[in-house]
């Protein structure tokens, strides 16, 4: 599987989310397969971009560079704590990123899927960030 640029830095490089420099001062990307669980067996490639400009730009001479769409970083977000560290996750909080109307749309395909996959104790928890925070 390809490695992509998900979580918070895939927030970030997208302006869904606004601590762009201190991610960039700090170097810190996270990149599925290392930081998050893979997510690629449940969603393929949807919501993944070409993102080797924006690396470029800021002085990175890569090759080559995938990032998660905003929609995609918060399925592996919500994936990484409920399915693998079994934990629920208030601290993602879907209203404080800047998403528009298509990310959200996005947004709730991944949610779908993941309820197809989950167990109960996965669904309730996937249910009560629903409905807590979207």
């Amino acid at each position: 599987m390809n490695k992509y640029i998900t979580g918070m830095g895939a927030l970030n490089i997208s302006g869904a989310d606004w601590h762009l420099s201190g991610v960039i001062s700090a170097d810190n990307w996270s990149v599925s397969g290392v930081d998050y669980t893979d997510t690629q067996y449940l969603f393929g490639l949807s919501g993944l971009y070409d993102c080797t400009k924006f690396f470029n730009s800021i002085g990175k001479n890569i090759e080559s560079v995938k990032c998660a769409s905003p929609a995609r970083a918060i399925a592996d977000m919500l994936y990484q704590n409920i399915f693998v560290l079994k934990h629920y996750p208030d601290h993602i909080i879907f209203k404080d990123y800047l998403l528009e109307d298509k990310d959200i749309e996005e947004f709730v395909k991944y949610l779908d899927i993941m309820i197809k996959h989950a167990d109960k104790k996965e669904t309730d928890m996937l249910l009560r960030w629903k409905n807590a925070f979207m």
